[in-house]
């Protein structure tokens, strides 16, 4: 799920690689390039019903969910769909960052679970209730929360690094805060190498995925 775009292409490039079988679920409205070499179904990730109806009572041995942003978001997959694995794309935003930031330092199982819909809280908020759905309530499915930082790469459709660049040779004026804060990034190619190989270890639970190095605004 998110498999037409950004790291979702390459996590689908480096699957088709190492021998998988692939299948991506989507709006059928970004043309993903695979042809022939993937499977496809259609549903709108948002909706229950679309969800439910397409893919309740289907087994995959792996779901890649890059698409979750919210508890409801698990809940509907994972209601409907049956897998030996669930792997979704989390974020460093579920932290309450500081200098030496530990990996364990936001426990999902010791968060309350609140069922919200991707507009009800902050993004940092919404996507720490992803994970307390995912360990709370399906603690029987094998799954992996892998937590990236800052996301870039020439297939960013959001265009985040693009914004400084365009101001920077367009002399325009912007507004920067935090200009000193080292910032953990991550490349989308890498990105999607990193998420593929989950599909084949036993690795379980939160991991942070990141280049080396750090680099900040004023750099």
């Amino acid at each position: 799920m998110g498999g037409t775009r950004f790291m979702g292409k390459h996590l689908i490039k480096s699957l088709i690689t190492r021998g998988y079988t692939v299948t991506i679920a989507t709006r059928g409205i970004t043309s993903d390039g695979f042809k022939d070499s993937v499977n496809r179904v259609l549903i709108n990730r948002t909706d229950a019903d679309s969800i439910k109806n397409i893919l309740s009572g289907t087994f995959y041995d792996v779901v890649f969910d890059s698409l979750a942003y919210c508890s409801n978001d698990v809940k509907y997959v994972l209601d409907s769909i049956n897998c030996k694995k669930y792997v979704t794309i989390s974020t460093t935003a579920v932290y309450d960052k500081h200098i030496d930031t530990k990996e364990y330092e936001f426990n999902p199982l010791k968060k309350p679970l609140v069922w919200c819909n991707r507009t009800d809280f902050p993004y940092d908020e919404i996507k720490r209730q992803v994970e307390c759905a995912i360990y709370q309530e399906y603690p029987h499915i094998h799954s992996v929360s892998v937590r990236f930082p800052f996301a870039i790469g020439p297939d960013d459709y959001t265009k985040r690094l693009y914004f400084y660049i365009d101001h920077i040779i367009n002399q325009k004026p912007m507004f920067i805060d935090y200009y000193d804060n080292q910032m953990a990034f991550v490349r989308s190619d890498e990105a999607g190498k990193f998420l593929a190989v989950f599909a084949e270890n036993n690795f379980c639970g939160a991991i942070n995925g990141a280049s080396e190095q750090t680099i900040s605004l004023k750099d």
